[in-house]
């Protein structure tokens, strides 16, 4: 049996008769995968209200809040 590597994504190897890997396959489909949810939004923990990035501390509303009442 004989591999190559997929030629949409380069990363995952299928056998010498696919054209594409599942991963790739799912993709197209339209399927979810599971490291989907790592770019998902979360709520903001102030106002609970807005979305967030996953690296933010507060949503843009509540830091421009924020940023005013220091100035």
């Amino acid at each position: 049996m004989k591999y190559k590597k997929c030629p949409r994504c380069g990363l995952n190897y299928i056998k010498i008769d696919e054209e594409i890997c599942c991963v790739c396959r799912n993709e197209q489909q339209g399927k979810k995968s599971i490291f989907d949810e790592l770019n998902d939004e979360f709520l903001c923990p102030y106002c609970e209200k807005n979305n967030m990035g996953i690296d933010d501390v507060m949503c843009s509303q509540c830091r421009k809040k924020r940023n005013g009442k220091k100035q």
